[in-house]
């Protein structure tokens, strides 16, 4: 009896590994699609706005198009007519990061990119950007050092920038993102287990 329940302990444990190394090559499979569509979609973004034609290329699309490039779906028939403005792909070599940049820093828009303050110029004087800090997104924000190049390609130009500072800031001062005469970027985003604070990063263009 004692030999018959060892080996029905022994399938139920090997049964048992069976399905999590099965449900464990799914979720993988599952993230590498999603994140090979999210790649997708930036490459996508980045191309038009880095073609000589791109005023003659459609510069918003919707959320039917995004499902149909990066896999987002679509809840209903009203959300498929709803505009999200991919206006700019951020790009910072120094820490491998690359992403779209969506207008607006509400939490629909954060949630597909990073968000382009809603006071800020999309080109010219102080680019205002935030994001989360998560591993899709600015997680290792706090990895740049001074002198990094961020590149920003937009709707209407591109620009290259030197960072020039990096600091901790409150979650109220909002001094960094004041517009200026000068052309630089601005890009914040949360602070780890600091709910107060943010990580400010400024960069100034490259001339």
């Amino acid at each position: 009896m004692k030999d018959k329940t060892k080996k029905i302990i022994k399938i139920s444990l090997i049964i048992l590994l069976c399905l999590i190394v099965l449900f464990a090559g799914i979720f993988c499979a599952y993230k590498y699609i999603q994140h090979k569509h999210i790649q997708d979609n930036i490459n996508y973004v980045y191309n038009i706005y880095n073609n000589d034609n791109r005023q003659d290329i459609v510069t918003e699309y919707t959320t039917e198009n995004y499902q149909k490039i990066a896999g987002t779906p679509v809840e209903s028939e009203s959300d498929s007519t709803k505009t999200l403005n991919a206006i700019a792909t951020l790009e910072i070599p120094s820490i491998n990061f690359k992403d779209i940049v969506i207008e607006g820093t509400t939490q629909e828009s954060l949630a597909q990119g990073i968000g382009l303050f809603e006071h800020s110029n999309i080109l010219q004087g102080n680019v205002c950007l935030a994001g989360h800090n998560t591993s899709r997104f600015l997680a290792n924000l706090k990895n740049v050092k001074e002198g990094d190049i961020i590149k920003y390609s937009s709707c209407l130009g591109n620009k290259e920038y030197t960072i020039t500072t990096i600091k901790q800031i409150e979650e109220t001062d909002w001094s960094m993102l004041e517009k200026t005469e000068d052309n630089r970027i601005t890009i914040i985003t949360c602070v780890r287990n600091q709910p107060t604070q943010r990580l400010c990063v400024q960069a100034l263009e490259v001339l």
